[in-house]
């Protein structure tokens, strides 16, 4: 099930404003201060990373039990490059059907936020390197976001 927020929109809109918002970010038109990205697999007992990036550039994160890099402040090109990924990879669409989880199997969610509007999806987190989806965008979020990227 996606997960889509916007003042009690549903969620087909909320989804087609994110698209549409990210669409305006790249054609030049949007407002970066109304953008952030989540990616998130922490998980309380196998930890994880929680890396947010927001428009103006900032980035936060959060590990437990994972090497992470030093972050830096993301330049606008970078920004660029991650909106033209997720334009391309409709990240703003789930893709994965809901199910039952087998035991310690978690979920790595994406969250893209623009002003009110806000969109999640999820994979599960060991099936990540096959979809190569949230993967890849994740690992741009690392690579923009970090002084020295360590995969």
């Amino acid at each position: 099930m996606t997960h889509c927020y916007g003042q009690d929109r549903p969620a087909g809109d909320a989804r087609l404003k994110i698209r549409d918002a990210l669409q305006a970010l790249a054609d030049g038109n949007g407002d970066w201060r109304l953008f952030t990205v989540v990616y998130d697999d922490l998980h309380p007992f196998h930890g994880g990373l929680t890396l947010t990036i927001h428009g103006n550039g900032s980035v936060e994160q959060k590990s437990v039990r994972t090497e992470v890099g030093q972050t830096t402040k993301v330049s606008a090109p970078d920004l660029e490059k991650l909106v033209s990924l997720l334009r391309k990879l409709e990240a703003w669409e789930q893709r994965v059907p809901e199910r039952m989880a087998v035991p310690d199997e978690s979920r790595a969610r994406l969250v893209i936020t623009y002003g009110e509007y806000q969109t999640v999806i999820w994979e599960w987190y060991n099936d990540l390197a096959k979809n190569r989806r949230i993967s890849e965008i994740r690992d741009l979020m690392k690579q923009i976001a970090w002084k020295i990227y360590a995969n």
